[in-house]
């Protein structure tokens, strides 16, 4: 397999770099779509956005960003330059039940675990050693943090960002575009927009960001 990178701006391109190598895939360029000093080491495939071809628009695309607003904003920059995005990347080392469904420009890391009768949407991020229980719903742009853990039956809307080691319980709903601070446990259902930090998990915003995810209307590939 031969991918392109969009986006190297973040420290996390050097673990879709490490999965790339695992798979034996081929990173064609790593395209450079902001100002500063790349992640990205091998200087010789950084291409600026500016650059950007018809030929090189060709092949399937991956947005190596953590946070969910900035993920969708390089998707759809990507897109708007002629990239797909119909291939998720799941690291050899991950152990995925066969009976859940990846979408499309996701990108699940080492370690983690996924249960059976699940669901994973378009751009998800499911980072180093998380557990992920059976018939988990996750949606667009959701970036899960290492180690975290979602307990069976939880349904994580658009653009939840959930920090390293928090614990979901089964049966929570995370509500669109809220953040789960790292080490939280929540036992209860969390608003849309709301910021939750703790053991138990309290919430201590109520307005945080939200984005349009792009091509709302398509389905995971």
């Amino acid at each position: 397999m031969q991918v392109v990178l969009f986006g190297v701006g973040s420290p996390i391109v050097a673990e879709y770099v490490e999965t790339c190598r695992r798979l034996d895939w081929s990173i064609v360029a790593a395209i450079q779509n902001r100002d500063g000093e790349p992640h990205f080491k091998d200087l010789s495939k950084i291409v600026n956005v500016t650059a950007v071809d018809s030929a090189l628009s060709a092949y399937p695309c991956l947005c190596p960003l953590f946070t969910p607003a900035n993920r969708a904003l390089a998707t759809r920059e990507a897109r708007n330059l002629g990239f797909r995005f119909d291939v998720s990347m799941i690291d050899p080392h991950a152990v995925i039940a066969h009976t859940t469904s990846i979408g499309g420009g996701s990108f699940l890391n080492a370690g983690c675990v996924l249960g059976a009768e699940g669901f994973v949407s378009r751009h998800a991020l499911i980072n180093r050693g998380a557990c992920i229980g059976h018939h988990v719903v996750i949606g667009d742009f959701v970036s899960v943090g290492p180690g975290a853990v979602l307990g069976s039956l939880a349904a994580i809307e658009t653009g939840v960002m959930i920090g390293a080691g928090a614990i979901v319980l089964p049966k929570i709903k995370v509500g669109a575009f809220a953040v789960i601070g790292a080490g939280a446990v929540v036992t209860r259902d969390v608003a849309p927009r709301a910021k939750v930090v703790g053991n138990p998990a309290r919430t201590i915003a109520k307005d945080m960001p939200e984005f349009e995810p792009p091509d709302t209307s398509s389905r995971p590939q």
